[in-house]
């Protein structure tokens, strides 16, 4: 694993030349580092290169590859000469035929991230694709074509952008298909103006979700001032507890990690007003034991250790509170 791809390189060219070193290889990691142009197209010298090695890995579990150009997923095209069966894969590659191909051959996998959509004439998935895959992180569009596919996933994370916000409420009556066995779904990007009926739908939907986010959690009383809110916090809380949000809640008796964003309220939420917006909620979900706020470039985790609620700011690493959706 290096962000250094003359490093990469000579990695690779040791692992062609030396039969012996492929088959200690279980993870490897083709990406640059940040100092470098992350639109700087790499030559094809390099990408032969990462192919010959991908044929000495037979033993390999986890693969990432990183292409700034998103060019070259014909590294993996060559099916026949492809040795391993990977149990993770995260791609920054176009998703077409010759990735849809790869994927096809691939029985054992379990994780899947792909950063882009399919190409216009990449080829649906074939019936039987991927039958062990638990976890998936990629777009709409590709999400759609999983789902056409009978499987059990667990863990579902779709980023959102302009030309798929309008389809996101066509699209989640389709977990049905999901329910029994889907338990945390995590959907980035959502517009506020669709939340609340975003939320009603899951709930409906899949109300045995472990984990739910990010979901924009609608300021629903006037505007006042921060002094006016402190003071009447109590008859303001009762526009939320006539919410739609709080009745999804209401429906979703396993919830455990529940993630808002209130970047838009104004004031934003701090301190002892999370504490008793995570006490509210609660009150409507009983079996939440994590409620992470987004304000901004902030997040903050409160979670109950059976007497009270605590609260762990975020620290910069993100480890604890990325993981989240992924312990589902």
């Amino acid at each position: 694993m290096t962000g250094d791809m003359h490093a990469t390189f000579r990695a690779c060219e040791s692992i062609v030349t030396q039969e012996r070193l492929g088959p200690y290889v279980r993870s490897f990691y083709v990406f640059q580092n940040s100092r470098r142009s992350q639109t700087e197209s790499l030559p094809r010298r390099f990408w032969q290169m990462v192919q010959k090695a991908l044929w000495k890995m037979r033993c390999l579990d986890v693969l990432y590859i990183d292409d700034p150009a998103r060019a070259n997923a014909w590294v993996l095209s060559d099916i026949p000469r492809i040795p391993f069966q990977l149990r993770d894969a995260t791609f920054r590659l176009p998703c077409n035929q010759h990735l849809v191909e790869f994927l096809e051959s691939q029985n054992k996998l379990k994780q899947f991230q792909i950063m882009g959509g399919p190409d216009e004439h990449a080829p649906h998935f074939k019936a039987g694709t991927l039958p062990h895959l638990r976890t998936f992180d990629g777009q709409l569009a590709l999400a759609m074509q999983l789902l056409s596919v009978p499987r059990k996933l667990r863990r579902l994370r779709i980023p959102l952008d302009r030309d798929t916000n309008k389809k996101l409420l066509d699209f989640i009556p389709h977990l049905a298909a999901l329910s029994r066995t889907l338990r945390s779904l995590n959907i980035i990007h959502i517009p506020e103006e669709l939340s609340v009926e975003a939320i009603k739908l899951i709930s409906s939907v899949c109300p045995d979700l472990h984990y739910l986010g990010i979901i924009p959690l609608p300021m629903t009383f006037p505007h006042v001032s921060r002094a006016l809110y402190l003071f009447h916090v109590a008859y303001l809380y009762r526009y939320l507890k006539r919410s739609v949000i709080h009745d999804a809640l209401l429906a979703m008796h396993h919830l455990r990690d529940l993630e808002l964003d209130v970047s838009r309220w104004s004031p934003l939420p701090t301190g002892s007003l999370q504490r008793m917006l995570t006490t509210e909620l609660h009150i409507y979900c009983l079996s939440i034991e994590k409620i992470i706020f987004r304000t901004g470039t902030n997040r903050t985790l409160w979670y109950f250790d059976g007497n009270e609620w605590n609260s762990h700011s975020d620290d910069g690493q993100h480890m604890l509170i990325d993981g989240l959706w992924k312990a589902g």
